[in-house]
């Protein structure tokens, strides 16, 4: 279980913020997480893209020390805090646009809170496609995330909308999104987070 020194050791905000709502939050979505990794069958390598400071990826390695570790991440600063705190994930700098770098498969590649990011994240999930055996996809659920947002008086003038988020996903969308790639094995929603399971389509 996610302990209150673990969200301490992290920079990013949302981490660090005491509420305790929001860490409940967290917990469930982590919960969920983990629940679908289980799901994905043998697991012996972990590739998590857009991997930040390593909050998943660091709650997994701990968990998990027999699953080899890594993670890229577009920010030099970010992979710098992730290599202090979680040496035993391999780091390297990289975009989700081109994984080619990285010269292998994944049997599990996980990407949380990217897509909702990205100006073509058809290309970013094409990407993914190609480097995971399978892959374990979040982003927001909306419009609930950004009604959370409104309710909490965050981005009130952008009706609830993070500035950093250009793609907003149903359920429905995101299962669109991910189907022209992958075949969609499970969506689950965690408040306000939807996760997915998925396999490569045969190249």
């Amino acid at each position: 279980m996610l302990t209150d020194e673990y969200f301490d050791r992290f920079q990013t905000r949302k981490y660090r913020a005491r509420n305790p709502l929001k860490r409940m939050l967290i917990k469930r979505f982590v919960r969920a997480m983990h629940g679908l990794f289980l799901e994905a069958g043998p697991v012996r390598s972990v590739l998590e893209v857009g991997v930040g400071e390593g909050f998943l990826s660091g709650y997994l390695s701990e968990k998990l020390p027999e699953v080899e570790m890594w993670g890229v991440d577009i920010l030099e600063s970010d992979l710098r805090l992730l290599s202090e705190k979680f040496p035993r994930i391999k780091a390297q700098q990289g975009s989700i646009y081109d994984l080619g770098a990285l010269g292998r498969t994944f049997d599990l590649v996980v990407c949380a809170e990217v897509l909702e990011h990205l100006e073509r994240p058809e290309e970013a999930v094409a990407e993914l496609s190609r480097v995971a055996r399978r892959a374990l996809v979040s982003v927001p659920h909306e419009p609930w995330f950004m009604l959370s947002n409104l309710a909490s008086g965050k981005n009130v003038t952008r009706l609830g909308n993070d500035v950093e988020h250009i793609n907003h996903f149903s359920p429905r969308s995101l299962s669109k999104l991910l189907s022209g790639s992958f075949t969609v094995d499970a969506v689950e929603t965690s408040y306000p987070f939807i996760l997915a399971l998925a396999t490569p389509r045969a190249q």
